[in-house]
């Protein structure tokens, strides 16, 4: 996969708000694990463990 630079161009940093991040993180996961499943890398069952353990994981955060 080729690399890329992104630049910013404006100076306007928005604020993040933690909560949003974190599910901002949660749904790329679930992205993640919805891609190995198209791709035949994980079984659903596998994923569907994934998940369990990711939001355990949030849930303890």
């Amino acid at each position: 996969m080729k690399n890329r630079n992104f630049t910013c161009i404006n100076n306007d940093v928005p604020k993040l708000n933690e909560q949003e991040s974190k599910m901002f993180l949660l749904n790329v996961e679930y992205a993640i694990l919805t891609s190995l499943v198209k791709r035949q890398l994980l079984t659903n069952s596998q994923a569907e463990q994934c998940k369990k353990i990711i939001e355990k994981q949030n849930s303890q955060a």
